[in-house]
C-alpha cells in the first residue's frame, strides 16, 4: 500500500512548484523590472505574442512526436530550465545591452520562455494526473493559484524591481528542482507499492520502480463519437481560457495585474478571491467529479462563461474598470485556469491517445486563441462588448454540444468496450449454437456493454482465485482487452521492464504460458459463465 505521506509529499512539492512557475510567468510579464521593455524594444506586437509563440511550438512538438518526448525527457529535463531562465534574462536585459539587437534577443528569449513554462508546467500537471485523484489535483492547482494571487502584491510593495528581475531569472530553475523533488516522492511511493505486493506475493524480487498510476483512473473511451465529444471539450475550454485571460488584467503584458489599492486592501481581495476559487473547485469541480463526462464540467463552464459576461458589460476592454471589477475578472481566469487543466487531466484518464498529445492539442489551442487575442487588442482595434458576446455564444454552444449532445453513446469506466468484444461476442454465441441456445435469448443479441461486463467480471474472478495483486490485476484486464505491451507502459506509465516483470506473474499464476492460452482460460470461462446464466 502506498502511504499516505508520501502522496501528500508529491502533491505539496507539485503544488508550490506550480506557484513558482506561475510567479515567474506573471513577474516577466508585469513586473516594474520588466514592463517598460516592450517600449524600449519597440516590438511590433505585445511581448506576449511571442511567448505565447514559444507555448504553440512546445505544443505543437508535444502533439507530433509525444513518444520521442518522452524518450529525451532527462536532457530535456536540464536542458530546458536552463535554457528558460537565459530566456528570462534576455528578455529583462535586451533593452540595456549594446552586444545583439534588442528587438531580436528580447524575441528569442520569449520564445524559449514560453517553451519552458508550458513544458514545466505540463510535466506537473501530467505528474498530478499519473499519481493523484481527481479532486487532490484540483486542490493542488487551486492552492497554487491561491500562492500566486498572495506572493505578487508582497513583491510589488516589497521586492526593488531589480530583484524581481533576478528572482524571475531563478524561478525557472526552482520550479524544475521541486519538480524532481515531487516526482521522486512519487517514485518512492510507487516503489514501496511493489514492495508491498512482491512481499504479499511470496516474489524474491521487486520490478524496477516507475511512476505510480493513479487507481481510480476512468477507463478509455472506445466510441468514436464519444471520442471526438471530449476533444472538442478541450479545444472549448482551451478557448474560453485564452478568451478569458486575454480581457482580464493580465491578457497583455507590461501592466501590473495588481488592484492598485494597498497593500491591506490587497489582502483582503485576495483572501475573499481565494474563498471563491476554493468554493467554485468544491462546488463545480470536486463535488461533480463522480458524474458522468457529459455533466460534469458544465457548471464549471458555465461559471466561467457568466464571468466573461462581466467583460462584455463594458464597452471596451480599454475601459478603466474598478479594484473590484478587476479582482471578480481576475477571479474569473483563475476559475477558468482550474477548468483547463482539470478538463485535460480527465481527458488524459479517458482518451486512447498518449498524454502528452493530449496536452499538445490543448496548448495549440490556447495558444493559437490567445495570440489573435493579443493581435486584436494590442493592434488599438476596437473590440466591444457585442463581439465578445458573440464569443461567449460559440463556446457556450461548442461545450454544450460537446458534452450534452456528441456523447449520448459515451461509454464511462464501468461500460468501456474491449478491444476485442467482437471476437468474444462470436466465441460465446458459438458456444450458446453448440447446445442449441440462440435467438432473442442467445449471446448473438449481447450489446458490448453486457459483453464488457461479463469478461470483466470473469478477469476479476480469476484475479481473486488466483490471486493476483491489485497492479496485476490492472495489467490482467488490459491484456484481456489486446492491449500490447507497449500500449500498457503508456497507459499506466510503467517501465518496459516493470510491466514484463509483472505479466510473467500473471502467467505464471494463472498457469499459462502465453497471452493466447490466457485468452483461452478468460473466454472459455466466460461461455461456461454465461452458459450458466442462461
Amino acid at each position: 500500500m502506498v502511504s499516505s505521506h508520501r502522496i501528500n509529499r508529491c502533491a505539496l512539492l507539485s503544488t508550490l512548484g506550480l506557484s513558482v512557475n506561475l510567479i515567474w510567468c506573471t513577474l516577466a510579464g508585469h513586473a516594474a523590472g520588466f514592463s517598460s521593455t516592450p517600449e524600449e524594444l519597440g516590438l511590433f506586437a505585445n511581448s506576449r505574442l511571442f511567448f505565447l509563440l514559444g507555448i504553440l511550438l512546445v505544443g505543437a512538438a508535444f502533439a507530433v512526436a509525444p513518444r520521442s518526448l518522452r524518450e529525451h525527457d532527462r536532457p530535456l529535463a536540464y536542458i530546458l530550465p536552463l535554457a528558460s531562465s537565459f530566456g528570462t534574462a534576455c528578455f529583462a536585459l535586451a533593452a540595456r545591452q549594446n552586444l545583439f539587437p534588442p528587438g531580436v534577443l528580447a524575441i528569442a528569449g520569449l520564445i524559449a520562455f514560453g517553451m519552458g513554462y508550458f513544458w514545466i508546467v505540463a510535466r506537473y500537471n501530467l505528474l498530478l494526473a499519473r499519481t493523484q485523484s481527481f479532486s487532490r489535483a484540483t486542490w493542488c492547482i487551486v492552492f497554487a493559484l491561491a500562492i500566486e494571487a498572495l506572493v505578487l502584491p508582497l513583491f510589488e510593495s516589497l521586492v526593488p524591481s531589480v530583484w524581481q528581475i533576478v528572482t524571475a531569472i531563478a524561478l525557472p530553475i526552482v520550479s524544475a528542482l521541486l519538480f524532481g523533488g515531487a516526482r521522486k516522492a512519487a517514485i518512492t511511493s510507487s516503489s514501496e507499492e511493489l514492495e508491498s505486493d512482491a512481499y504479499a506475493d511470496g516474489h524474491g524480487e521487486t520490478a524496477q520502480p516507475s511512476l505510480p498510476a493513479q487507481p481510480r483512473r476512468r477507463s478509455l473511451v472506445r466510441n468514436p463519437s464519444a471520442r471526438r465529444s471530449l476533444a472538442v471539450l478541450v479545444i472549448s475550454v482551451s478557448l474560453l481560457l485564452a478568451t478569458v485571460r486575454s480581457f482580464s488584467a493580465i491578457g497583455l503584458w507590461g501592466e501590473s495585474p495588481s488592484t492598485g489599492s494597498d497593500l491591506l486592501a490587497g489582502l483582503a481581495f485576495w483572501a475573499a478571491s481565494s474563498l471563491l476559487l476554493g468554493l467554485f473547485a468544491f462546488a463545480a469541480l470536486v463535488k461533480t467529479s463522480h458524474w458522468n463526462l457529459k455533466t460534469r464540467f458544465q457548471p464549471a463552464i458555465l461559471v466561467v462563461i457568466c464571468g466573461l459576461f462581466l467583460v462584455a458589460a463594458q464597452q471596451s476592454p480599454a475601459d478603466t474598470a474598478s479594484p473590484v471589477v478587476n479582482e471578480l475578472m481576475r477571479l474569473d481566469d483563475s476559475c477558468a485556469h482550474v477548468l483547463f487543466w482539470m478538463v485535460v487531466i480527465a481527458a488524459i484518464d479517458a482518451l486512447p491517445q498518449p498524454s502528452y498529445r493530449v496536452m499538445g492539442a490543448a496548448a495549440i489551442a490556447y495558444a493559437a486563441c490567445s495570440m489573435v487575442w493579443v493581435f486584436l487588442l494590442g493592434s488599438g482595434t476596437v473590440v466591444n462588448g457585442v463581439i465578445v458576446l458573440v464569443i461567449v455564444y460559440a463556446l457556450t454552444v461548442a461545450a454544450m454540444h460537446s458534452e450534452w449532445f456528441g456523447t449520448d453513446r459515451e461509454e464511462t469506466a464501468t461500460e468501456a468496450l474491449f478491444s476485442a468484444e467482437t471476437a468474444v461476442a462470436q466465441r460465446i454465441s458459438s458456444a450458446d449454437t453448440d447446445d442449441g441456445i440462440s435467438g432473442a435469448n442467445g449471446s448473438a443479441s449481447l450489446s458490448g456493454r453486457q459483453v464488457s461486463q461479463i469478461i470483466t467480471s470473469r478477469c476479476q474472478t480469476l484475479a481473486v482465485e488466483k490471486r493476483l495483486s491489485p497492479r496485476e490485476t490492472e495489467i490482467f484486464i488490459l491484456l484481456a482487452q489486446g492491449r500490447t505491451r507497449t500500449l500498457i507502459q503508456e497507459e499506466l506509465v510503467l517501465a518496459e521492464n516493470t510491466v514484463k516483470t509483472h505479466i510473467t506473474h500473471i502467467y505464471g499464476k494463472l498457469g499459462v504460458n502465453n497471452r493466447q492460452d490466457m485468452m483461452d482460460l478468460v473466454l472459455g470461462s466466460t461461455s461456461k459463465n454465461h452458459e450458466a446464466a442462461l
